[in-house]
């Protein structure tokens, strides 16, 4: 076509950058994802710890970014580290819990008595049921409700971004 806008060579060139646009679009979705779900875990991570005065923070070190790929679709989240002794109350901490726990047989180690020191002595305790009533203290929740705009944005930046440099290239 002789005077159009796009020669026969330029068409075959774009209709090659539309079709590999899908492939570009997820991998810099995937990692724009990557940075969101490492922002999110640090932010959860800080809101738990000042939620909770003097805590051990094994809970917030326990936390870990995750990126699942599927396909051309990319989720990003946060977990816990099942590894992790957190992982045994990191539910507890998020929901709360109203009902009765079982507490099995132990050994506890006493090292005082009446006010005073004494040497370490194991004492042991039989399993009883206790009633909880313990309304938690979300931290995944809020977090990513805070962070939904700007997760909002980076996704809309990482695509813009993609087709930009895909077209342009």
């Amino acid at each position: 076509m002789s005077g159009g806008l796009v020669d026969a060579g330029g068409l075959e060139r774009l209709r090659d950058r539309l079709a590999g646009l899908p492939a570009v679009i997820a991998a810099t979705l995937a990692d724009g994802m990557r940075v969101q779900a490492q922002a999110l875990a640090a932010a959860a991570g800080a809101r738990l710890d000042g939620q909770v005065k003097g805590g051990t923070g094994t809970l917030s070190r326990a936390l870990i970014p995750t990126l699942t790929v599927n396909g051309l679709a990319a989720t990003a989240g946060v977990t816990v580290d099942e590894a992790s002794p957190a992982a045994a109350y990191a539910a507890f901490q998020e929901y709360g819990f109203h009902g009765t726990e079982s507490v099995r047989a132990h050994l506890r180690t006493i090292t005082q008595a009446f006010g005073r020191s004494i040497a370490p002595v194991s004492v042991p305790v039989h399993a009883y049921d206790r009633r909880v009533d313990y309304d938690g203290h979300p931290f995944l929740a809020p977090t990513l409700a805070d962070h939904t705009d700007s997760m909002r944005a980076a996704v809309a930046d990482a695509i813009s971004a993609a087709v930009t440099n895909q077209l342009s290239s």
